[in-house]
């Protein structure tokens, strides 16, 4: 970690998840469930920032969880990110959850795999070299139909995400790459920081206009149905 002062929020999942770094120190909150008040992730976050010495002032960046995952978590994410950044004229690092999720995960190639209602999934698939790399995406994050989608490539998988237990299909069709199944692995902040600490230092940051929410399109159920 960079000696950088920022604070990263994740709330894609059922869990609200917050953490603040300064001078390569870390102070991380969470909380079930994620749907709060925006208030209340301010009062977190600068209860986090003052454990560090530091006040919302002293910010060099936020970053955020910008899904796939839950459309009431990811606004919640997003429009903290924003106002931060706006407020203290700062960028923002917009990273995927799947990223987030598979960074705590530990080394291995991650086939992640989310319930995404009305009979879709989302899937992401990332790469994980050691212990503490930032993960490789090795395919964009998509909406699938998980009665139907097989993820590529031919190597083995650890299986990540509620969507494993959700779609026996799913299971049944990579039966044989699967080396395991965590459904109940949760990202948290203090990966995203991890990612969003390099992304910072790289320059891929983006303005607070465009820290936007992933939202991955139309169920590719329903447009077989259409």
């Amino acid at each position: 970690m960079s000696e950088s002062c920022a604070l990263a929020v994740e709330a894609s999942s059922e869990r609200l998840s917050l953490a603040a770094c300064r001078g390569g120190r870390v102070e991380s909150f969470s909380a079930m469930p994620a749907r709060t008040a925006t208030a209340a992730i301010y009062e977190h976050a600068a209860e986090l920032l003052v454990r560090l010495g530091a006040g919302f002032a002293d910010l060099d960046y936020v970053a955020f969880g910008c899904g796939p995952g839950s459309f009431t978590g990811l606004r919640l994410a997003a429009a903290a990110a924003q106002s931060l950044a706006y407020a203290g004229g700062i960028p923002v690092c917009r990273v995927s959850s799947f990223a987030v999720l598979a960074a705590g995960a530990g080394p291995g190639v991650h086939a992640i795999c989310q319930d995404a209602r009305m009979g879709a999934a989302h899937a992401g698939l990332y790469r994980v070299e050691a212990e503490r790399d930032v993960p490789v995406a090795l395919m964009a994050d998509a909406l699938v139909d998980p009665a139907l989608y097989l993820f590529p490539g031919n190597q083995p998988l650890i299986a990540l995400g509620g969507g494993w237990q959700a779609f026996a299909a799913m299971r049944e069709r990579h039966a044989a790459r699967l080396l395991g199944l965590r459904a109940d692995c949760l990202p948290s902040a203090r990966d995203l920081l991890r990612i969003a600490d390099q992304d910072f230092r790289a320059g891929r940051t983006v303005a607070p206009a465009d820290a936007l929410p992933e939202y991955l399109g139309q169920s590719p159920v329903s447009r077989l149905g259409s």
